[in-house]
């Protein structure tokens, strides 16, 4: 079963800051090993006791959070710089190039060489360009969808002109290959299961501009973007809302390159994969 959906109110500040200086660190060094013992310590808490707040406050634990971020800069360093994969392996705080490239494939969806051609597909083009029809057309299961805007209730207009994406994932992480995927233009449409899964999934979302640039739903880093995320219990459940919100600082990076890889199949003139 998938982790609850993060606490994102104010209820213990004290804890949420705790949490946050925990994450400033790891973003500011993914490379180093991040202990649990010397999270928790900085925060006064016992491990076990930190471990847990983490949770409640990111969603995941903090291993798996360490390792979403290192993804992250890889998936940067192989898209901004020329560094070799064995550099961006030692720049992450792997060890062996071999299981940077397993944990990399695993996580991502797809190799460290695979996303770089990925990376190079989609340079210069924007978000609305695929064929959106064609995209989203799939057989199997589906469950409907309906965006919301907490902040701007009663305004399904302040979502014009927006591309969301949405994946379902058997995991507390939007990362790996993808159970379901949706396009959703404007506030309502469909996600389509594309293979049966055991249990309870998790519906990640990233809605971008439809003029931004198509490779920031592979590498990250797009102005403007909105998250979302929630439960998926399956068909005959009613639709599936999905409250959109700006990113906050204790959100895990998008890892999964999965529905960028999708996309590329509906660009015009795109080369055989």
């Amino acid at each position: 079963m998938a982790a609850e959906v993060p606490v994102r109110d104010n209820d213990n500040p004290a804890q949420r800051d705790a949490v946050l200086a925990a994450v400033a660190a790891i973003r500011e060094d993914p490379a180093a090993p991040h202990l649990l013992a010397d999270l928790a310590a900085s925060g006064f808490y016992s491990q076990f006791h930190f471990h847990r707040i983490f949770a409640r406050h990111t969603g995941t634990t903090p291993g798996r959070f360490l390792t979403a971020l290192r993804m992250q800069e890889a998936k940067r360093l192989l898209a901004h710089t020329s560094e070799t994969v064995m550099s961006v392996s030692d720049r992450v705080g792997y060890q062996s190039l071999g299981s940077f490239t397993t944990q990399f494939t695993r996580l991502v969806g797809t190799s460290p060489g695979r996303f770089r051609e990925l990376v190079d597909d989609l340079a210069g083009h924007r978000v609305a360009e695929p064929d959106l029809e064609r995209a989203r057309a799939a057989e199997s299961r589906h469950l409907d969808c309906e965006l919301l805007l907490p902040a701007l209730t009663g305004a399904p207009s302040a979502l014009d002109g927006r591309v969301s994406f949405v994946g379902l994932f058997n995991a507390d992480l939007p990362q790996g290959g993808l159970s379901g995927f949706g396009i959703v233009q404007g506030a309502s449409g469909t996600l389509v299961e594309q293979r049966p899964s055991s249990g309870r999934s998790e519906i990640f979302l990233v809605s971008l501009p439809a003029d931004a640039p198509l490779v920031g739903l592979a590498v990250g880093g797009v102005e403007d973007t909105l998250v979302g995320r929630g439960g998926a219990a399956g068909p005959g459940g009613g639709p599936a809302a999905l409250h959109l919100r700006a990113p906050d600082p204790l959100d895990p990076p998008v890892v999964s390159a999965a529905p960028a890889v999708h996309l590329r199949r509906f660009l015009e003139g795109a080369r055989p994969r």
